[in-house]
């Protein structure tokens, strides 16, 4: 089968595997907050903690969308902001619950990628500032929240997790891990523009693609990458292909999903709670 066909037959299945996918709302830490906006008092300018919220339209109604950071503690928080011109302060009320998640060790070979020399630092700082400033990209753009699945394989490792590497306690897993064979494509879930891409320590081959309003997605340890930045990408095309590079230990998709800053449950874009 030519590429040209198996993009197209994959396109196709994805789009008829995810067309009825709706974003869930879940009030937890690592979750979505909805809350309902007034939509006759002009446009709505809402932030959380002093980052622009994501406001879209869901059953007739206008919504802010808010990604709640892992690192939340349970209890009662609020978005502000204002509608059109007004200056008049607006505050929404809303409460987080509290979520356990769980911890998943793992054992990495390659000893430098838990435990990274000088020279690999050298490296590694100037890519963190990279990451960084990707994940907070914003533009106004309108945003589609109702995402396609980027590839079909199996969840190896679920968002949230405690990762412990080589008895290391490490940072809290901030996507989701698809298990494939190497070289699946692998499709933007959303039209959206890459803002970043290249081969970095950790992630390995890496792409960042902004959908709108500070709606990011990230994808980690690719074989190939066929976009660059700058490149408007549509819902359903081909960015790359899934691999095992950076700190693996096998081929996978490691699938990241950012709100207002912050890293969310991908399951929430797919429609599992």
């Amino acid at each position: 089968m030519k590429i040209t066909q198996y993009f197209l037959l994959f396109t196709l299945c994805l789009l008829s595997l995810n067309a009825a996918a709706k974003l869930l709302e879940s009030r937890v830490p690592g979750g979505i907050a909805f809350i309902q906006l007034d939509n006759t008092q002009g446009a709505p300018h809402f932030t959380f903690k002093n980052k622009p919220l994501l406001i879209t339209q869901q059953e007739g109604k206008t919504i802010a969308v808010v990604g709640l950071s892992l690192s939340l503690k349970p209890g009662e928080y609020f978005i502000s902001g204002h509608y059109g011109n007004k200056k008049h302060l607006v505050k929404k009320f809303f409460k987080v619950k509290d979520k356990e998640y769980t911890t998943q060790h793992i054992t990495i070979k390659d000893k430098r990628k838990v435990n990274p020399i000088k020279q690999d630092m050298d490296r590694i700082i100037p890519e963190q500032k990279r990451k960084k400033k990707a994940a907070k990209f914003w533009d106004n753009s309108t945003a589609d929240v109702n995402f396609l699945t980027p590839i079909e394989g199996i969840m190896t490792g679920s968002y949230g997790r405690r990762r412990v590497f080589n008895g290391q306690p490490k940072r809290p897993h901030s996507g989701m891990d698809i298990a494939a064979d190497k070289g699946v494509p692998i499709a933007s879930p959303a039209d959206g523009t890459v803002i970043e891409s290249g081969d970095f320590f950790f992630s390995g081959n890496l792409v960042y693609i902004h959908h709108g309003q500070g709606l990011i997605t990230l994808y980690a340890h690719l074989n190939t990458i066929d976009v660059k930045v700058g490149d408007k990408v549509k819902k359903g095309q081909i960015i790359g292909t899934v691999g095992e590079t950076g700190r693996v230990t096998g081929p996978h998709l490691h699938w990241s999903v950012g709100l207002n800053g912050t890293w969310v449950d991908p399951d929430l874009f797919i429609g599992n709670d």
